[in-house]
């Protein structure tokens, strides 16, 4: 890959010991790096272990103290694009998502971005709900709400998806518009 194409980092929302956010992000990664020919990097929040928000001052000030606070703004910044890989626990996305956004401000705005929610019925109610705080802290979020639905019989006996990449599939020709619709907002102005 190009190492002067932009750059888009997927955000693994879930940090659950048994989940399927990494598998459902894995996929979606290979559809928005063809869609796009951009770099495509997979952020996971699980492996980034920020604490509950321990900074000392507002996160608008920008006067970031703790390490993990300045390792994880300089990933956002360095992303030309995000996206949000969430799935849909109780009606929400999970406190660790909502965690990791609450830890910058300033590294939000303007910044272009997607959704992809993730469920039983597409996790709708958990997209929705982000949409909402990433609207309001002024994150760029160009184009619809992308969501997946996992059937039940798409677990196998250990929780984890059999075939994450046929599930994301299904879907392929909405992320596929959406990672456009992100590439545009990426492209150089000429």
């Amino acid at each position: 890959m190009n190492d002067s194409a932009p750059l888009i980092r997927i955000v693994v929302g879930s940090m659950r010991p048994v989940r399927v956010g990494d598998q459902i992000a894995a996929a979606v990664s290979e559809v928005i790096a063809d869609a796009t020919g951009a770099r495509v990097e997979i952020v996971d929040l699980a492996d980034l272990r920020l604490p509950m928000l321990d900074e000392p001052a507002m996160p608008a000030i920008g006067n970031y103290q703790n390490a993990h606070t300045k390792a994880w703004a300089e990933i956002v910044s360095e992303a030309d694009g995000i996206v949000f890989v969430t799935p849909q626990y109780n009606g929400g996305y999970p406190a660790s998502l909502k965690n990791a956004i609450d830890y910058l401000f300033a590294e939000w705005r303007d910044k272009p971005a997607l959704i992809v929610s993730y469920g039983g019925h597409g996790g709708g109610m958990s997209g929705a709900q982000l949409r909402s705080v990433l609207e309001f802290i002024g994150v760029d979020l160009v184009a619809d709400n992308v969501e997946i639905t996992v059937p039940r019989e798409s677990y196998g006996a250990d929780g984890r998806l059999v075939d994450a990449p046929e599930i994301v599939q299904r879907y392929a020709d909405k992320l596929e518009t959406a990672a456009k619709a992100l590439d545009r907002t990426l492209a150089p102005q000429a």
